[in-house]
């Protein structure tokens, strides 16, 4: 695991509108299906405070995600917490929000002045930033790739 964020590139050129929501499009629909193939564990819950195995339980009360940092209770208990607030249905309506955005850019882009590209590309790039070290970010691409 890297130890810190990759640097963002020296853009050579300026990615357009379309290759920013083809980029994010792509991120997010191989987000969606990591997210659902760990749907088959229902809803997420906290096991109870001192329970023998403390972590993250689906349905049924099976204890699948252990947590046990090496910091303490209070440090499992938040990094337990950030793991149900991030659950795959959760996640996966975040996620289909994403996919909507890149629409509206897609369609905003197609359209000959409209006012709504540059405040989507904006977000489009936003939400893109956590992939900045995939080889396909917009960033990295030259323009005889596009």
């Amino acid at each position: 695991m890297t130890e810190q964020r990759p640097e963002r590139p020296t853009a050579e050129h300026e990615a357009t509108a379309a290759q920013w929501a083809a980029f994010l499009e792509a991120r997010t629909k191989e987000e969606l299906e990591a997210a659902g193939a760990l749907a088959p564990h229902g809803w997420w819950e906290l096991t109870e405070p001192g329970a023998r195995r403390f972590g993250v339980q689906g349905m049924g009360g099976r204890v699948f995600a252990p947590i046990l940092t090496g910091s303490g209770h209070f440090v499992d208990q938040a990094t337990a917490m950030h793991i149900v607030r991030n659950q795959p249905q959760r996640t996966r309506d975040d996620l289909l929000a994403k996919l909507m955005l890149v629409n509206l850019l897609k369609i905003q882009a197609a359209e000959d002045g409209a006012p709504l590209v540059g405040p989507l590309l904006m977000i489009v790039r936003q939400f893109s930033d956590p992939f900045i070290d995939h080889p396909d970010h917009p960033e990295y691409v030259t323009p005889e790739e596009s």
